[in-house]
């Protein structure tokens, strides 16, 4: 693993149906944190780049845990799989693209205060 990859790994679920992880270029992923404990994260690169990526995250399940490693500073395990988008060509023509939405653990619950 590269100092600069960020390497997901699933901890439960069907792994014989695939990868247990999969490391992708740091470059190549952005992440956004939303209200509620929310991760959105946005993978952008060459299609041949993302094909294992896309595989790896269309196979977790809802609620999957999934770890992180970035950058080799340790995995971290507080994160639930909630999705992943469909992979598409980048606007701007230069790859492709698809977003991963993860939820914190141990975020405290949304209130909704009127």
């Amino acid at each position: 693993m590269s100092e600069s990859d960020v390497v997901f790994k699933k901890l439960g679920g069907e792994k014989r149906f695939g990868k247990d992880k999969v490391e992708i270029k740091e470059d190549y992923v952005r992440f956004l944190n939303k209200t509620g404990g929310v991760v959105q994260i946005n993978i952008k690169a060459p299609r041949e780049e993302l094909i294992d990526a896309y595989e790896f995250f269309s196979k977790i399940n809802d609620m999957e845990s999934l770890g992180m490693d970035i950058a080799n500073s340790g995995d971290r395990w507080n994160h639930y799989f909630r999705g992943v988008t469909d992979l598409t060509e980048d606007e701007s023509g230069s790859g492709y693209k698809f977003q991963v939405t993860l939820q914190i653990r141990d975020a405290a619950p949304q209130s909704h205060v009127r």
